[in-house]
């Protein structure tokens, strides 16, 4: 990421902090081509918890992205690391799952998730020995079904 993208990000995001009357720290990182933002603090109005009010930060961010620098950028954004900490653990059972799926011959199907959930998880496990992932359903009933690896040759 350039060093131009982070710095209009915390100055972004130091701008709506202070004008929403609230302290804190604005992280700006990038992991695996995506931009990741995670503003840190004792917000008294910023739910970590409300995924739309991220979602409309993360619209609001690249928009400013867009036209400030004309750079079209995805950002994502986390408030006190809270959705970074569901993704480790949501990665952390579908590798748990992985393994007993390699193990016991047998596919499990995982629960209904909207589809960046599905894609981390098919991302994650792309590469895992013994395993395949597809997804099954349809609208928000869709869902990642981790299944043993087919034998070559069939």
């Amino acid at each position: 990421m350039e060093e131009r993208v982070r710095e209009a990000l915390v100055r972004f995001f130091s701008g709506l902090l202070e004008v929403l009357g609230e302290e804190g720290k604005v992280e700006v990182w990038e992991e695996g081509g995506a931009i990741f933002v995670n503003l840190r603090g004792r917000f008294k109005g910023l739910a970590p918890e409300d995924g739309e009010l991220r979602g409309a930060l993360a619209r609001l961010a690249s928009l400013h992205l867009k036209i400030a620098l004309r750079e079209a950028q995805s950002v994502e954004v986390d408030i006190n690391g809270e959705e970074q900490a569901r993704r480790k653990k949501l990665l952390a059972h579908a590798l748990a799952l992985a393994e007993r799926v390699r193990a016991e011959k047998r596919p499990v199907e995982l629960e209904p998730m909207p589809p960046k959930d599905r894609r981390l998880i098919h991302l994650a496990l792309a590469n895992f020995p013994g395993v395949r992932t597809y997804s099954v359903g349809k609208g928000s009933d869709r869902r990642v079904v981790i299944a043993p690896e087919e034998p070559s040759g069939s």
